[in-house]
């Protein structure tokens, strides 16, 4: 056995006189925690990296380690969507913020109330700010404080530090990236920008800056007159920064300057129950045929109303006519009827065929569609790590429609709908249909059986259900109105609601009811340009009754009218800026909308920071948006065919 003892002694000393590779130490159990908390947030998981973060808080005894934690916890919660829930966990820390942390803590309470709406708060949160050593927080102090500036109506200052920004820079794709949110910002809050006149000509930098924020202002749904401003203003800010990289990325996403074909028909139905919608979405094609550039020769422009005439005599009478490109008809049934009539030439629908209808060349389809927003609703839940839904949606088709849409978007995403309920719109009481979708029915059962088993009454304050990480409500605004409240009064206030743009009605007062509801909706509702804001103004001079009521209508017509060159050509592959959102073409030569968000806040609807969307261009198979990137615009005018191929 000695023997045995001394060959091992001889081998582990043999062995501690071999060289050993330079190797770094093994991180202590709590790095690679807080490693793996951070990959988790930079790979999107934010509800993952919260409850991570929130484990590394309840490990460590160090205080200073323990506010860190917690702060990074609110992060997530706001990353995640949650600003409310981030916001409570900040103000659990009490004072003081250990100095260590007070850079960490004012990043993330100025996002919080940026996220809230109270850009002068997160000013003032920045304010504390110490000087940063750390050079990610300090761009994003610069990047904070540039946001809130614009959010209160102080373009020009904003600019002065977002310049200072991209002096930290350092590589092309940071400085593109930096340069396109100032120039998404200029587009959401450009309306306070100073006329040129009072630009501080001593610099030229903020000079340029301020130009630019003009155009993308002024021009960002007007893609050729937004392709000639930029060409000017590039010959007159040759070494100006965003001529390196931001401007030439703009016009390489605008369309080529192209023609309209020489005589257009629309078939709406002008006359009948329908005329009102018709005459909306007329208005607003005239609109955009008359603000066609002077120096182009305007196409012979013919109405043809469909109530008059069946949808296929008045498409036949249409191309005898001549017409070379048709618009309309704007029902589903009518163009479910032509579509299956056939085509002879390129037309462009105003409503969308069923998903299951074989495909058509020169067939095009574009519409306001509200299942297309339901999808876009499930799409920002998933971006954001919300995969356990509720929804309410009233019993009748069009709640049907919204209800599958959203479920199938959400389950092709990895979420799944944990419960719904229908409801009756007529019914101005929801409480029943509000407490079985939350589980409050079956807290108060075990609340009287305990209290029958026991033999006595007791105080009971009765809970939700908490697994659940949004609801969908598929309501129009007045119910709305009345649903919401009720969703505060048992115990759902802070859960995540989401609805679409039916739940916003223009025009409408005493709004406060549907504080907290996010939804998706056209830029020309909630983030108007100054064209839009142009047209809107004109709309209600000569339109007043359906300035609020039908705005919407009116800019499918714009939008459809500026589309007819660009679908036309079939030369473009991309997303075209419209009024009625940022569009793209489907595998199924649907034109489909990605929308801004809105959040309601003190009884109006407040802009949103975008998101990268999950499923923006791949989702389920029921989706409207399947293909991987946006289709090209295929070329019409030398093919017609039938439609079915």
């Amino acid at each position: 056995m000695s023997g045995c003892v001394a060959l091992l002694l001889v081998a582990i000393t043999l062995t501690a006189c071999v060289p050993t590779p330079l190797t770094a130490p093994a991180a202590p159990p709590g790095a690679v925690a807080a490693n793996r908390a951070e990959a988790l947030s930079a790979r999107g998981l934010h509800q993952e990296a919260a409850d991570a973060y929130l484990q590394l808080a309840r490990g460590t005894e160090r205080p200073t380690d323990r506010q860190r934690f917690l702060i990074l916890m609110a992060r997530e919660r706001l990353l995640a969507g949650f600003p409310e829930v981030a916001g409570t966990i900040l103000s659990r820390l009490g004072d003081p913020i250990d100095g260590a942390n007070l850079l960490l803590w004012t990043t993330v309470r100025a996002g919080i109330d940026i996220a809230m709406d109270d850009p002068e708060r997160a000013l003032a949160a920045l304010e504390r700010a110490p000087p940063a050593t750390d050079p990610a927080l300090a761009l994003e102090i610069l990047r904070l404080r540039g946001n809130a500036l614009f959010r209160t109506g102080r373009p020009v200052a904003a600019t002065n530090v977002l310049i200072e920004r991209e002096t930290w820079l350092d590589n092309r794709d940071a400085i593109l990236a930096h340069q396109s949110e100032l120039w998404t910002s200029y587009q959401a809050w450009g309306s306070a920008l100073p006329p040129a006149a009072a630009d501080d000509a001593g610099d030229p930098i903020l000079t340029g800056w301020l130009e630019l924020g003009r155009i993308a202002w002024a021009q960002r749904t007007s893609p050729m007159t937004m392709r000639s401003a930029l060409r000017a203003w590039q010959a007159g800010h040759f070494t100006h920064p965003a001529n390196g990289a931001l401007v030439p990325s703009v016009l390489a996403r605008l369309p080529a300057m192209i023609d309209y074909p020489a005589r257009i028909a629309v078939l709406l139905p002008l006359s009948g129950p329908q005329k009102q919608t018709a005459r909306a979405v007329r208005d607003g094609l005239l609109a955009a045929h008359f603000r066609s550039d002077a120096r182009d020769i305007r196409p012979q422009i013919a109405f043809y109303d469909i109530n008059a005439s069946d949808t296929t005599r008045a498409y036949t009478q249409a191309v005898t006519d001549g017409a070379e490109f048709i618009i309309g008809p704007l029902l589903k049934e009518e163009v479910e009827e032509l579509a299956l009539t056939g085509i002879s030439t390129p037309t462009l629908t105003l409503n969308f065929l069923p998903e299951e209808s074989p495909l058509s060349v020169g067939f095009y389809q574009f519409s306001l569609s509200p299942e297309d927003e339901a999808r876009q609703v499930a799409r920002r839940a998933a971006a954001l790590g919300q995969h356990r839904a509720l929804a309410l949606a009233p019993n009748n088709s069009w709640g049907r429609r919204m209800l599958d849409s959203f479920t199938g978007e959400l389950q092709a995403l990895g979420g799944y709908l944990l419960d719904y309920q229908f409801y009756d719109p007529g019914n101005p009481d929801f409480s029943g249909n509000i407490e079985r979708l939350l589980l409050i029915d079956e807290s108060r059962a075990r609340r009287d059986r305990v209290s029958t088993n026991m033999g006595i009454q007791f105080e009971y304050e009765p809970r939700r259900r908490g697994d659940i990480d949004l609801i969908f409500m598929a309501a129009r605004a007045e119910t709305g109105k009345l649903i919401r409240p009720q969703l505060r009064f048992h115990y759902a206030g802070d859960v995540p609601t989401y609805s679409t743009s039916a739940i916003w009605q223009e025009g409408s007062r005493n709004n406060s009811d549907l504080n907290g509801i996010m939804f998706p909706d056209a830029p020309w509702v909630i983030a108007p340009d100054g064209l839009s804001l142009e047209l809107q103004e004109t709309l209600e001079r000569y339109w007043p009754d359906q300035a609020e009521r039908r705005s919407r209508l009116y800019a499918l017509g714009f939008d459809a009218y500026r589309l007819i060159p660009i679908v036309n050509a079939g030369s473009y592959r991309g997303e075209i800026e419209g009024v009625t959102g940022t569009l793209y073409l489907d595998s199924r030569n649907r034109i489909l909308r990605r929308l801004p968000w809105a959040k309601i806040q003190r009884g109006r609807p407040v802009l949103m920071n975008p998101i990268a969307e999950q499923g923006r261009w791949t989702s389920g198979a029921n989706s409207q948006s399947q293909s991987q990137s946006p289709q090209p615009w295929p070329n019409t005018t030398t093919t017609a065919g039938s439609p079915k191929e």
